[in-house]
């Protein structure tokens, strides 16, 4: 108990001494807006014990589509500490306490679901990335198990189709849960560290901060730019293939 304790102090101390920096940033020095959330969240691995394995480089180009299994909320805390960049969430995730808020100062993306506003998200998408920010998507729409990939929603990438000069670098990322306290995580284990299907956020958190280490390996693949007018539902395919057979081989190696 007094591990979770301790580390709970340390988050919102190490959250609310920075807010304030970050808040002013976001409306005076825009091109910090990344500088913060990116030591933030190294500090964060360090409080939840996650240890991190980089594998491949990280893409130098702005920008980057960066797309990504889903298997928790530390995926988002780890790649933020690897990568300066936003994200995309549900709507919904801009009305969570505090966690909404964090979301905001790092230029998340807060896309509806419903087929009425796909033109709207593409919109939003394609504006970010032409400003030369970095993005992460995490394309199953949901977060998993970690011991599989969803199928890909196509949607996120309608900024592809159709399109004659994009230049958009897509990188993809696959996430790996590895070890807890040392030891290999099977598919039971990894189903209960990871945060999917309908389970409570509180009782996740405190099963993570009961544990000392968590071990992650984060695959980086080489980044490659789309072929001109691609089929949405192809690319969303191929990097699907790519991130779930990187997981299948990595996952107990």
């Amino acid at each position: 108990m007094l591990i979770i304790l301790f580390r709970l102090i340390f988050f919102f101390v190490l959250t609310f001494s920075l807010l304030p920096f970050q808040i002013l940033i976001s409306f005076f020095l825009k091109k910090l807006i990344y500088f913060i959330p990116n030591f933030y969240h190294k500090f964060c691995c360090k409080i939840f014990g996650l240890k991190i394995k980089k594998i491949g480089n990280i893409s130098n180009y702005k920008p980057t589509l960066f797309v990504s299994n889903h298997a928790s909320y530390l995926d988002i805390i780890m790649l933020s500490s690897l990568i300066k960049t936003s994200f995309v969430a549900k709507k919904e995730v801009s009305g969570w306490p505090l966690l909404g808020l964090l979301a905001k100062l790092q230029k998340t993306l807060f896309i509806d679901r419903k087929i009425s506003s796909l033109k709207k998200q593409e919109n939003l998408i394609e504006k970010h990335l032409k400003e030369k920010k970095n993005l992460v998507i995490f394309p199953e729409g949901t977060s998993t198990d970690g011991n599989k990939v969803q199928f890909f929603k196509s949607s996120l990438f309608n900024i592809f189709e159709n399109k004659i000069n994009t230049k958009i670098n897509i990188q993809n990322v696959t996430i790996v849960y590895k070890k807890v306290n040392g030891i290999k995580l099977n598919r039971t284990n990894r189903r209960d560290l990871t945060w999917h299907s309908e389970m409570e956020m509180l009782p996740n958190i405190i099963n993570v901060l009961k544990k000392m280490s968590i071990n992650v390996e984060i695959i980086f693949d080489k980044e490659f730019v789309p072929k001109k007018n691609i089929d949405r539902k192809e690319l969303s395919f191929f990097c699907w293939q790519k991130i779930n057979n990187t997981l299948i081989n990595n996952l107990y190696r």
